[in-house]
C-alpha cells in the first residue's frame, strides 16, 4: 500500500479535525506516494524506534506521540531529535501519528481503556471526546481496584489518592495526563479517577474533594494504543510489528 492509502484508513477512524489544536498528527515525516509493506506501530518516536523500524524492515513507523513539536526551526546532527530525524529521512521511513484524535476516538484510546476494565453504561467524561466514565461490576475497595490496574495495565506500580479502604464502583479513565477532567468526574460522580502524571497539589486538591485517584502512569495507560493501531491495519495487506519499547521509568 501507499502511504496516502493507510492516511485514509487510520483518518476514517481518527479524524485529524477532532485532534486538539495544540497537537501535531497526522503524516509529519515522509513521502504520501511511498510504498509500504511493513509498519511498525508505537506509542513513542525515539531513537531506539527509529533503529527498532530500521532493524525489522518497516518502511512507516505509525505512532501515537507525535515528533517535532515545539517550533523546530532546525534538523541537523547536533541533537538528538535531529540525528533520530536524518536516520528516518536517510533509510526512507516514514512516521505518522495519532494522537488526541486518537485519545478521543469513539473506537480509541479511552474507549479501549473502558473496555478494559469493563466498565458499563459508559459515557464521555468530557464534552470533548476525552475520558470515559462507567461502573464496574460491583464495588471493590480502592485498594483491590488499585491491584486489578495493576495486572491490567501490566505495570509493578501505581499511586493512590485517598482512602484504600473505600469502596469504589463508579469508575473514569483518562488515558495520560488528565488531572484537567478530574473536576468533571467528581460532577459525574465518580468515586475513582484512574489517569496519570499527578503532581502534589493536583492529587491533594482531588482527595480533598472527595474522589479518589489512581495515577498508574502515563506510559502503561497509554501503551495499549499498539494494540488498536495493529487491529486498524488487520487485513489490509500489511505486516503490521508492535514495537518493544519499554516505560521510561524504572521502578526500584
Amino acid at each position: 500500500m501507499r502511504v496516502f492509502e493507510i492516511e485514509k484508513i487510520i483518518e476514517k477512524e481518527f479524524p485529524p479535525e477532532t485532534a486538539y489544536e495544540w497537537d501535531n498528527v497526522g503524516l509529519l515525516l515522509g513521502r504520501h506516494d511511498a510504498e509500504i509493506s511493513k509498519v511498525l506501530v508505537a506509542l513513542d518516536v525515539t531513537p531506539e524506534t527509529a533503529e527498532e523500524a530500521k532493524a525489522c524492515g518497516a518502511e512507516l513507523i505509525l505512532a501515537h506521540h507525535p515528533i517535532l513539536f515545539g517550533g523546530t526551526k532546525r534538523i541537523t546532527d547536533e541533537s538528538e531529535e535531529g540525528k533520530m530525524l536524518l536516520d528516518l529521512v536517510e533509510n526512507r521511513i516514514c512516521v505518522y501519528a495519532a494522537h488526541t484524535n486518537c485519545d478521543v476516538g469513539v473506537r480509541g484510546l479511552n474507549t479501549y481503556l473502558a473496555a478494559l476494565f469493563e466498565l458499563s453504561e459508559v459515557e464521555y467524561l468530557d464534552e470533548n471526546g476525552l475520558g470515559r466514565i462507567g461502573n464496574i461490576k460491583k464495588a471493590v475497595t480502592l485498594a483491590d481496584f488499585a491491584e486489578e490496574v495493576k495486572r491490567k495495565l501490566r505495570t509493578p506500580h501505581v499511586r493512590a489518592g485517598g482512602d484504600l479502604t473505600r469502596l469504589v464502583r463508579r469508575v473514569a479513565v483518562g488515558s495520560g495526563a488528565c488531572a484537567d477532567s478530574i473536576p468533571r468526574a467528581l460532577s459525574k460522580g465518580a468515586d475513582v479517577m484512574l489517569t496519570a502524571d499527578m503532581k502534589y497539589h493536583e492529587m491533594l486538591n482531588a482527595v480533598h474533594s472527595g474522589i479518589c485517584v489512581l495515577d498508574a502512569g502515563h506510559y502503561p495507560t497509554e501503551a495499549v494504543v499498539t494494540d488498536i493501531f495493529g487491529k486498524l491495519l488487520e487485513g489490509k495487506g500489511l505486516e503490521v510489528v508492535k514495537s518493544k519499547e519499554a516505560d521510561v521509568f524504572k521502578y526500584l
